[in-house]
């Protein structure tokens, strides 16, 4: 009988289970950046122009503003995850609905202000008259859905803390086929550009939202819809304390792209804009299998801390860093191998002008890999341990600091092809801390010499 009141994210793994565990959440992130990927390649740049692709990438940190408060509401996904660690379920339960609505209503919000706002949005972003039409083209559409858009993020943070993280591949797999083929409709089949790939991306939303519906309403969920904790007001607070490092890293992503496209307009053009949009969308396709991997381990982190067991948190963060020096060389070496046909792939003719910029970006970006993945693991774990103090530390110094200093700096040293190298310096920079603050919680989780563990927060 006791093994049934084990959830799943309670359960004792070895690095073998671990990695079966995790493996739907690292393909989840790495097929749906994989498939959006050709999706902008194959319809936008192909059949629209890298104008209409440089128009995406000047509504990226908008895109970003939407996952930054996604991620500082879906805080509470680490607060139910040590609740039913302690036993809490229905608690865990009421807060999860409970923030599903305050993620709602600020959709809603949201939607508003951009629907007001849109032109001066695009204005603040830098896009310019060339791209300009693309980009209101999108957002008079997009902007509608914001709502959608915050559920669907929200019900997907949730997969792994309810049981089921082939749940969140099998979701993110049917939104991302069904964009592609309403892509291939209104883009390549009805021709309406633009406006096409906001119908694609709202019908997608739509079943995303329906599927999370469904499955949170089933009883084979072990979190799901129940009456709503009645003090939103702390509920919020709590989530955006285990909420603020993610957070940081969208919003400092958004403003450190706004930094990069002034940069590659100011000191190249539209065709430099696109060349660096496309190499980053084909390596984020590659490192987002990062965040698949702590993401999905996070929940068995907070569920120790809930249990206070140290010999089980001692354990798991040994594997789940195995796991992660594995996760390193096999991205490297996937990167080396398709990097290049994914990009001609994506591209094909309509980007032959900028094929040269493309070349060069693919050359730099893998030697990022092995920094920026420890760095993401030690944020993203420290978060899940309710350590925010080092977790938004590392954020800061990575997101913040570091990356926007090179972004600045590297162009005005060596010309427009400095932007190439910043993600490379900016993590590298980021590392030397992470190792710092590591190691300074050493005694703290019981990885130590030592074997303490204080499991302070």
């Amino acid at each position: 009988m006791a093994n049934k009141d084990v959830k799943t994210i309670g359960k004792d793994y070895t690095l073998s289970s671990l990695i079966r565990f995790t493996t739907p959440a690292i393909l989840n992130e790495f097929m749906i950046n994989c498939l959006y990927t050709i999706d902008d390649g194959l319809f936008i740049t192909r059949y629209v122009g890298t104008n209409a692709e440089s128009a995406f990438s000047i509504l990226m940190p908008l895109f970003m503003m939407h996952g930054a408060f996604s991620a500082l509401l879906g805080g509470v996904s680490t607060l139910v995850s040590r609740k039913l660690g302690e036993k809490r379920d229905e608690e865990a339960k009421g807060d999860f609905t409970a923030i599903l609505l305050v993620s709602f209503a600020l959709g809603l919000v949201i939607m508003l202000l951009e629907f007001l706002f849109k032109d001066n949005l695009l204005r603040l972003l830098g896009a310019t008259d060339i791209i300009h039409p693309y980009a209101i083209s999108f957002l008079n559409i997009s902007c509608l859905y914001v709502p959608l858009t915050m559920l669907g993020n929200m019900f997907a943070r949730f997969y792994v803390p309810a049981g089921a993280p082939k749940m969140e591949l099998f979701s993110t797999m049917l939104n991302v086929s069904t964009n592609i083929f309403f892509d291939w409709y209104f883009v390549v089949y009805r021709r309406i550009g633009m406006v096409g790939a906001a119908y694609a991306n709202l019908i997608a939303t739509t079943i995303q939202v329906l599927i999370g519906i469904l499955f949170y309403s089933s009883k084979k969920a072990e979190v799901g819809f129940a009456k709503p904790s009645k003090n939103l007001l702390q509920l919020v607070l709590e989530s955006c304390r285990y909420g603020l490092s993610t957070f940081f890293s969208n919003i400092s992503v958004g403003i450190g792209s706004i930094i990069s496209n002034y940069s590659l307009l100011h000191f190249g053009n539209e065709a430099y804009l696109a060349a660096y949009t496309i190499v980053n969308n084909i390596s984020f396709t590659f490192m987002s299998a990062f965040f698949g991997l702590f993401g999905a381990s996070g929940p068995l982190l907070s569920y120790a801390m809930g249990e206070r067991n140290k010999k089980k948190l001692n354990h798991l963060l040994k594997i789940i860093f195995t796991e992660a020096t594995m996760l390193i060389a096999l991205t490297i070496v996937l990167y080396l191998i398709f990097s290049q046909p994914l990009a001609v792939l994506f591209t094909g003719q309509a980007a032959a002008d900028i094929k040269d910029l493309i070349d060069y970006g693919l050359k730099i970006a893998p030697y990022g890999f092995l920094f920026f993945g420890y760095n993401i693991g030690a944020r993203m774990c420290f978060t899940s341990l309710g350590n925010i103090r080092s977790s938004t530390l590392i954020t800061i110094l990575q997101e913040v600091i570091f990356s926007n200093l090179t972004i600045v700096l590297l162009p005005l040293i060596f010309g427009v092809k400095g932007v190439w190298f910043s993600f490379l310096a900016g993590n590298c920079f980021t590392l030397i801390f992470s190792i710092i603050v590591v190691y300074a919680n050493r005694d703290n989780y019981g990885y130590g010499r030592s074997k303490v563990a204080y499991m302070v927060e």
